[in-house]
């Protein structure tokens, strides 16, 4: 079986009415198996959809590829384990890139002590109110809501 990560130097040898029936049959064989695949390996049903699409779209430009009957199947479990190995990676990528940044909002948001002031005590009072309470007071605040436009951002 040839491996699905390596194009083979064969030449589209289909015509494209043929290309694309030859295309349709391996998706209509094979997409309930890559779709439970991927979903019994993502946590959100998108993703997986997604790993299915680019999975068939990696068929599509390697038609010439896919190997007939059954092993076109294992073919294309083969394209979509790298896939969803991306997948993970730029998930976890993402996760950290987010953890980060709320690190550096939190850090770059605390209030600085100005001279005479007790601004640090407000932003701790302001920390330590219940979550309703900081989301409302910060619609105020910071983003300058008044209250039908606070009516309408909390539902």
């Amino acid at each position: 079986m040839p491996s699905p990560l390596r194009r083979s130097d064969a030449q589209e040898t289909h015509p494209p009415d043929e290309r694309r029936r030859r295309f349709e049959d391996v998706y209509a064989a094979n997409r309930a198996r890559i779709l439970g695949y991927a979903l019994r390996r993502t946590s959100d049903p998108q993703d997986a959809a997604d790993i299915l699409a680019e999975t068939f779209l990696t068929a599509w430009r390697r038609l010439d590829d896919v190997p007939p009957g059954d092993q076109a199947r294992l073919w294309l479990y083969g394209v979509a384990r790298p896939v969803l190995a991306n997948h993970h990676r730029g998930e976890r990528r993402r996760s950290a890139l987010a953890a980060d940044l709320g690190s550096r909002l939190r850090d770059g948001l605390t209030v600085q002590d100005a001279p005479g002031d007790d601004l640090a005590g407000v932003g701790a009072a302001f920390r330590g109110l219940p979550e309703a309470d900081r989301e409302l007071l910060a619609l105020v605040g910071w983003e300058g809501l008044d209250h039908g436009e606070i009516a309408t951002v909390l539902g």
